[in-house]
């Protein structure tokens, strides 16, 4: 004996039967009852949402001989015919499989007979978006002046690949995603209907798993059901989709939100060697991570958690500052485990980049007191804790190599006479976040340790300093990305300003034109000042005597593409000079 899967056994027979999408019913039950069917429908929407059910329903009630209040009777024989299959004026095409313009200019051709049965002839395209173009523009003229008795109902999951001059000759029906709330009540009939045994729980965590689909909560219901006949409760579900071991995923977001490197990255290879699918793994932790922010902003409503995980969740948020929590949210979720789900690197890096301080620029709900500081405490010509250093100023000489040379600093209580030839020092009042491409770092005001004089002090303190600036985006350029070209060994101290040689001329002109601008010098100074202290300035230089030009640099006049062209086009070099 066949038995029918629950999806089509207990597939709605009425509009009145249908879950949700009321918008939809009520206007069709209107049409039917007023008389005023159109010829062309278009039903789309996301999977299991009822789109094909209810072209079922509309082209079974058109034909009804009894129709009740806009639904059918399911009692009299066209109804019985369409309940079993079997009314011939209901067609039913896969255009995923007859996509072709033969197949369109069939319909074409039979659209001109009349209904055998019933007083309408209803065709049901499902997949409408797979049509080819050629059979889409075949098929635009019997869609928009059809027989009188035909009606064409066009369902799909994604009408942007629908014609637009076919969505406009059809009146438009968006089904929506079903809420969880809705698809546990109907599991609640199906499971009283069927006799079976589950619990409550169990309903409500396939409810959620479904996503709006009720097709997939109800296959999803009866495997579980075959699966387990003695009965099925919330634990059974979670082995079976695999949402184990919740308490390791807890664990995890504690480990990540407290900032515990090694132990975060434990987790995750002691669930690999587990055999954990690491994908799950990482969505289950994405929405701990995101209960936790919605907590702290107070919509706890939005939460849907046992109760003891919401309430460690509650008592971790209060130990927490805002910006920590968007920060392991934002990192986390953008962990690509699409293309390679057995690694374990993917989620490693973003565990590394959540706890290191070092590695991330604070969030900008972190506290601003460096910003406040800023307009109090501004300073001319140093660089300092609270103000924007004052770039190097350049003098070129069309013959000879750039000069560089730092604007001399003056006693705060002894402003400048006039001010300097080429001012870029950000106005003291202006708030860091003004440029858009200005990222602060965490905390920059932290006072840094005094310099031992040890040469290898100096040099790691200025690693340091490039990997804080080498999530810091300027203008045009990554600044630590620029500032890697200042090699370690050549960097140096001349008092109390920092000598950045650079090795490659274009990169000192990038860093040149970056630290025109407030927002580059900031992000540099606050890197100085807290890896070096705030008494200390820096300077950018070339490297070798008296500016001379880097050879490893040097490219002669010939070899440039533009003058190559020039050359082959017949042009000759009159005289040849550097800038």
């Amino acid at each position: 004996m066949t038995s029918q899967v629950y999806y089509r056994k207990w597939r709605p027979s009425t509009f009145s039967d249908l879950a949700g999408q009321e918008h939809v019913s009520s206007t069709l039950r209107q049409a039917i009852k007023q008389g005023r069917v159109s010829h062309s429908y278009l039903f789309c929407g996301p999977r299991g949402t009822g789109k094909t059910t209810t072209a079922r329903v509309l082209a079974k009630t058109v034909n009804c001989l009894q129709p009740t209040d806009g639904d059918p009777c399911n009692a009299c024989m066209i109804c019985d015919s369409a309940n079993e299959a079997r009314l011939m004026d209901i067609i039913e095409l896969d255009a995923a499989s007859n996509r072709g313009i033969d197949e369109i200019r069939d319909i074409r051709d039979k659209v001109n007979f009349a209904p055998v049965e019933g007083r309408r002839k209803v065709y049901i395209i499902d997949e409408a978006h797979m049509l080819t173009d050629q059979a889409s523009n075949a098929f635009l003229k019997t869609l928009e002046e059809p027989p009188g008795h035909v009606i064409f109902i066009l369902c799909t999951t994604e009408a942007h690949k629908i014609l637009p001059t076919i969505v406009s000759r059809c009146q438009r029906f968006d089904f929506r995603r079903l809420p969880a709330e809705l698809i546990n009540r109907r599991l609640e009939e199906i499971v009283e209907g069927e006799g079976v045994a589950v619990d409550p729980d169990a309903l409500r965590l396939i409810s959620r798993h479904a996503a709006g689909s009720l097709r997939d909560a109800e296959n999803l219901l009866e495997q579980l059901v075959v699966s387990y006949s003695d009965g099925v409760t919330a634990r059974e579900v979670e082995e079976l989709l695999g949402l184990g071991h919740g308490d390791r995923w807890l664990e995890l977001v504690k480990h990540l939100l407290m900032g515990n490197t090694s132990s975060s990255l434990s987790v995750i290879n002691q669930a690999a060697w587990d055999g954990i699918d690491l994908r799950q793994l990482h969505r289950q932790a994405l929405e701990l991570l995101r209960a936790t922010m919605l907590l702290n902003w107070g919509t706890e409503d939005s939460v849907d958690l046992a109760d003891h995980v919401l309430a460690e969740l509650k008592v971790l948020t209060e130990k927490l500052p805002p910006w920590r929590i968007l920060k392991s949210v934002r990192i986390w979720a953008e962990a690509n485990m699409r293309y390679d789900s057995p690694s374990t690197l993917p989620l490693e890096l973003a565990v590394v980049e959540i706890c290191s301080d070092d590695l991330s620029p604070a969030s900008p709900t972190a506290p601003r007191s460096t910003s406040q500081q800023t307009t109090q405490q501004a300073t001319t010509g140093r660089v300092t804790a609270t103000s924007a250093p004052a770039p190097a100023y350049v003098r070129t000489d069309r013959r000879n190599a750039p000069t560089v040379n730092a604007p001399a600093a003056e006693p705060p209580e002894r402003p400048p006479e006039r001010p300097p030839e080429r001012p870029h020092t950000a106005p003291a009042t202006q708030p860091p976040g003004t440029n858009p491409s200005f990222t602060p770092m965490e905390n920059p005001s932290a006072p840094a340790t005094p310099l031992s004089g040890d040469n290898n002090d100096l040099r790691d303190r200025w690693a340091s300093a490039l990997r804080a600036l080498g999530r810091c985006k300027g203008k045009k350029y990554n600044l630590g990305a620029l500032l890697r070209d200042c090699k370690i060994d050549t960097i140096s101290l001349d008092g109390e300003t920092l000598v950045l040689p650079f090795a490659h001329r274009a990169n000192w002109e990038r860093m040149q034109e970056e630290m025109e601008e407030p927002g580059g010098q900031r992000m540099v100074s606050e890197a100085v000042v807290k890896f070096f202290g705030p008494s200390y300035e820096f300077r950018l230089t070339l490297t070798g005597n008296n500016g001379d030009r880097d050879k490893t640099n040097f490219r002669p006049i010939q070899q440039s593409p533009l003058v190559r062209t020039a050359l082959g086009m017949g042009a000759r070099i009159l005289e040849e000079y550097s800038e």
